[in-house]
Parts: structure tokens; sequence; C-alpha cells
């Protein structure tokens, strides 16, 4: 009978988690990208490369005084360029200067890619990583599945002995 209880409380207790844990690991995460990378990196407008990582989404932006002028071309053996959504949005800074998104890149393999940009004077490199997206994915979904599975098999364990002791 404990086991019963137990297990059908752990499945209540885990279809609450299902819905509040992934809003709060979103929060975590978001938190954990933001706060471990606020900091851009110069690079040389003129012609620049960088090391890219598969595990890391990197963003190519500009200061506000270079921002509507500025174009690039970002090239890479395996890479996805796109012009950014949030172009309006400062993700880090320069020496206490806000930038603002120009391109986003995604790189498929570790690779060097190089930068190349007219119209401006400066450009910077925010590396996103992906440590708060692995974060906020095991706390948000792994976790109450794992738990979920084990308060399962705790009610299935506790019927049968219930039912065997009758």
């Amino acid at each position: 009978m404990k086991r019963t209880v137990f297990g059908a409380l752990g499945l209540v207790a885990n279809a609450v988690g299902l819905v509040v844990m992934p809003i709060v690991a979103a929060f975590i995460g978001g938190a954990m990208i933001y706060a471990g990378s606020s900091e851009m990196t110069p690079l040389d407008p003129s012609g620049d490369t960088f090391e890219a990582s598969s595990w890391s989404m990197y963003t190519i932006a500009a200061p506000a005084d270079d921002h509507g002028t500025t174009t690039c071309e970002i090239e890479g053996a395996d890479i996805s360029v796109s012009p950014s959504d949030a172009q309006d949005v400062s993700m880090g800074s320069v020496d206490g200067e806000p930038y603002y998104d120009l391109y986003d890149v995604q790189v498929f393999g570790d690779q060097e890619v190089s930068v190349t940009c007219t119209g401006g004077e400066a450009i910077a490199l925010w590396d996103a990583g992906m440590g708060g997206l692995l974060v906020s994915l095991g706390i948000g979904v792994l976790l109450p599945v794992a738990l979920g599975l084990i308060a399962l098999v705790m009610t299935i364990w506790g019927i049968i002995a219930l039912v065997r002791s009758a």
C-alpha cells in the first residue's frame, strides 16, 4: 500500500514538474547564456578569422554608429549565415560600448570562419555557447521524464504488491 501511495504522489508531483520545470529551466539557461558571455570579442572589419565550434552559436555585431552601414561577407567550410532577427538588441559590449546584432552564424563542425566587413569601423563576435541550452534541456525535460518513469514504476510495483497481498 505504501508503494502505491508514494508512486501516485510521485506521478502527481511529476505532472506538476513537467509543466513548471521547463519554464524554470528556460530562465536558468537564458541567464547562463547571457551571463556567461556578455563580453564580445573585437574583430578587424577589414578581415579577420575566428575558430568556430559546432557546440556554439555566433553573432557578428556592430556598434550603433556603424550598425546601419555595415555589411559583412562571412565564409567557412560548412556554415549558415542569416541576417539577425534581433538587430535592435544588444547582446554584449566592447569596452562598455553596446554592440547590436548584424548576422547570426551557425557552423556545422569545428572550423575556421573568416569575416570581412565594409561600411563600418568596428565589428565584434559574440559566442553564445551551448552550455545554457544543455542545462535547460537537462533540467526542464530529461529530469522530469526520468522522475516520471521512476514514479510510474513505483505505482505499478505498489499495485502488484497490493494485489498479491489481498
